[in-house]
């Protein structure tokens, strides 16, 4: 059975790098509010979106080796659900006045 531990094993790695993104992504966010700033709220508050996102997906993949404290148990992923159903409301909230997605100043592209 030493291929179901090797692929339990590769399940496991894939979920901490998909963290280590979510994290990347989360400071990225960040600098993108600051660029985005100049165009306008609705493209503020897209970057506020991606970055609620960003931290959702913190949230339910956090190791539980980190996940002290308050973080314990299932109120990470109750936390991380309320946070990405938030993200989500932004993003249609943005959509919605602004007939459409804004534009974006992505600085990385």
């Amino acid at each position: 059975m030493k291929l179901f531990d090797t692929i339990d094993g590769l399940l496991i790695g894939t979920r901490y790098l998909t963290w280590g993104i979510a994290v990347v992504g989360t400071l990225a966010s960040l600098v993108l509010l600051v660029a985005n700033v100049p165009l306008g709220i609705g493209s503020a508050a897209a970057c506020v979106a991606l970055f609620l996102l960003a931290c959702a997906v913190v949230l339910l993949l956090l190791p539980k080796k980190l996940a002290a404290g308050g973080l314990e148990g299932g109120s990470r992923f109750a936390i991380g659900g309320i946070v990405l159903l938030v993200a989500c409301a932004v993003m249609g909230i943005v959509y919605l006045a602004c007939g459409g997605f804004p534009p974006l100043n992505l600085v990385f592209a």
